[in-house]
């Protein structure tokens, strides 16, 4: 009786039990931090394609060099940003608003369910210069 009570007692290996089951959890914590560090970098350069889209408009006052610019811009970022339109004045105003739509791709999540994504819009406002 003795000798499985020791057996039972004894308490090697549980270390390497309770670190298999953290495992898990700490990779899904790492997907998910990165996963929003992707996302705000997505936001940042969604915004500053916005902003680099009025500054050349406002110089220029052409619009397919402002969309080349803006495009420059967000196809640094690899594959996980998707642009969907570039719009920017749609009159001779002075004053005018440019406005750059993505989708951010999910990394992790993109490979079991295709297409899923995150929808951002940036909105930029500018004055042409005279």
């Amino acid at each position: 009786m003795n000798r499985w009570r020791r057996r039972f007692n004894n308490e090697e290996g549980s270390a390497t039990i309770e670190f298999l089951g953290i495992v898990p959890l700490a990779l899904l914590l790492l997907m998910i931090i990165i996963q929003f560090i992707v996302g705000i970098h997505g936001v940042l350069i969604t915004q500053s394609a916005a902003n680099e889209y009025a500054n050349v408009y406002s110089i220029t006052k052409d619009q397919s060099e402002a969309q080349d610019a803006a495009n420059r811009i967000l196809s640094s970022t690899g594959s996980y940003l998707q642009t969907q339109s570039i719009s920017g004045p749609s009159s001779g105003n002075k004053e005018f608003e440019a406005e750059v739509n993505v989708n951010i791709n999910l990394l992790f999540i993109s490979n079991y369910f295709p297409g899923l994504s995150v929808p951002y819009s940036a909105t930029a406002y500018g004055r042409v210069i005279e």
